[in-house]
């Protein structure tokens, strides 16, 4: 687990830390934002944050209608990527940093790109990042007919998932298409999973726009050192059919390959 947290770290010893002169937080550490993927949750960070803290002050964000996180309101002017990136700069704000280093996974991943984009990434790492897909391709409306039987099978059928999520044999069918290991996952984070995919206000609306953006038409180019990486196993996002769009927009991006891991390798 060290050895593939090697790989994704960045700038580790850099020595800027991104807060400015306004900051009060004298931490001698670069800061770190951790973003969550779509429907997913901060807890997703927990089994690498203690090896990410020995470099970094880090901050695990709940994005915008989703478990814990505040109210998404549909934009009336403006993509819906940019309202998600607005919020987030509205957290990062709040932090006191006005850069940090930047690691998304999924949707997190697409808008650790966006804020990129903005100017407020040191260096940004992109795990499976969701938009990758070519416009009316047939990856988006498999990736937008995935979430909504997701959000299906948890309308009828939570109760049943949560009991799975509990036992190691039981993760292994509910959790497969999340993580490559689900057995290893432990229950407790895997419940929390589960609780927090359920409670995802905005996925309707999310979902609704999804065909609409992808990464060339939602980010602005990174000029600062930008990595991005990929589980090979990876079921939710498969790397052949959703990278297109982010080899061309972002031609000198740093690749790296995670052996057998799944769309949330960081569990």
């Amino acid at each position: 687990r060290q050895g593939i947290l090697g790989q994704l770290i960045i700038g580790s010893n850099s020595s800027g830390n991104g807060n400015g002169a306004s900051a009060g937080r004298a931490s001698a550490k670069s800061p770190m934002l951790l973003i969550h993927g779509f429907t997913g949750t901060p807890v997703m960070w927990e089994p690498v944050r203690p090896y990410l803290e020995l470099h970094h002050e880090c901050e695990a964000i709940n994005l915008p209608g989703h478990h814990g996180g505040p109210q998404f309101v549909e934009p009336t002017s403006g993509s819906i990527v940019d309202a998600f990136v607005d919020d987030v700069e509205r957290q990062m704000d709040a932090l006191g940093w006005q850069q940090a280093h930047i690691v998304g996974n999924s949707l997190g991943g697409w808008i650790a790109l966006g804020l990129a984009g903005r100017g407020r990434a040191i260096t940004t790492t992109a795990i499976s990042p969701a938009a990758g897909w070519d416009m009316g391709s047939p990856e988006v409306d498999r990736a937008k007919r995935l979430f909504q039987m997701l959000q299906f099978q948890l309308k009828y059928f939570k109760p049943a998932a949560l009991e799975l999520a509990a036992r190691p044999r039981g993760r292994m069918l509910a959790m497969r298409d999340a993580v490559a290991y689900p057995e290893r996952l432990p229950g407790p984070l895997a419940v929390q999973w589960i609780e927090a995919a359920a409670d995802t206000p905005c996925w309707r609306t999310l979902l609704k726009h999804a065909d609409s953006y992808n990464v060339e038409n939602s980010v602005a180019s990174i000029d600062t050192p930008l990595r991005i990486a990929w589980g090979t196993k990876d079921r939710i996002l498969p790397y052949r059919g959703y990278t297109p769009a982010h080899k061309r927009h972002f031609p000198h991006a740093e690749w790296i390959t995670l052996e057998g891991l799944g769309h949330v390798p960081m569990s």
